[in-house]
């Protein structure tokens, strides 16, 4: 059973989200909060896996929550404010919906939830690579130097080219690589572990918790106060950026072209 306790001052909004989850036989609803107090009391005794958490609550937002949890469960947003997303992102949420919580989306969450427990899980079986491994090989291939990433998870080896690498986003200790066209996966591995290996350009790291290739990008959606949202290959998107990440993303862009002229 996955545990989750579910943080929101509305006490019919947490009733409606009780009752949508009822209908996933995995799910077990183990506290719920209205308040940040009261929220990271219960947190710290029950020690729930995922907390669905609003982020505005009576007495602080649900931020406030995560900053004095150690370690921080996974995290999924619910909320009337999509002005969020981005600080959402940069905390590693797993996901982020939008109040009134419609079924479809949230089974979207829940089986993300499912993921990201599973992965946990692979990396720290007995037998396993230490937790989990990633390491950056660069092969000799006719005549040149062909980069690959080579990712070792629960006894079996991922080595794609490095170039299909989309984005790397932080996740505490763990880094989610995402690979165009295929899955994302779970390493124990820092994000500067990655930082310090991979070649930029064309990746470039642009928040604290993002890591992207240039090489990659499909769109960027420009908006304003100096925001923007990002698409990146194989249907990976869209990503939302403030303005500082939003500003080293064109920085880099703009750099690339430079060199690449």
């Amino acid at each position: 059973m996955l545990r989750v306790m579910l943080v929101d001052d509305e006490p019919p909004a947490r009733r409606g989200l009780r009752r949508l989850l009822q209908a996933h036989a995995d799910i077990e609803v183990v506290a719920e909060a209205g308040t940040v107090a009261e929220a990271q009391a219960l947190a710290c005794a029950l020690h729930p896996e995922a907390i669905f958490l609003d982020v505005e609550l009576a007495d602080g937002r649900g931020f406030d929550l995560i900053a004095q949890l150690m370690p921080v469960p996974a995290i999924v947003f619910i909320t009337a404010h999509d002005l969020y997303a981005v600080k959402a992102f940069d905390v590693s949420a797993v996901d982020f919906l939008l109040k009134p919580v419609v079924p479809e989306r949230l089974a979207v969450a829940v089986e993300r939830l499912r993921r990201r427990r599973q992965d946990r899980i692979r990396a720290a079986a007995p037998g396993a690579e230490p937790q989990a491994n990633a390491e950056l090989n660069i092969d000799p291939g006719h005549g040149d130097l062909q980069q690959r990433i080579h990712l070792r998870i629960g006894g079996r080896s991922v080595i794609a080219p490095l170039g299909t690498v989309a984005m790397l986003v932080a996740e505490a200790d763990f880094t989610r690589v995402f690979l165009k066209g295929a899955r994302d996966y779970l390493v124990c591995r820092l994000l500067r572990h990655f930082e310090a290996q991979l070649p930029s350009p064309p990746f470039v790291r642009i928040s604290r918790s993002l890591i992207v290739n240039l090489d990659q990008l499909e769109q960027v959606e420009w908006q304003e106060a100096g925001r923007c949202s990002l698409s990146l290959g194989g249907d990976i998107g869209p990503v939302p950026l403030g303005r500082i990440a939003a500003r080293r993303l064109r920085q880099g862009i703009d750099s690339h072209r430079m060199l690449s002229a």
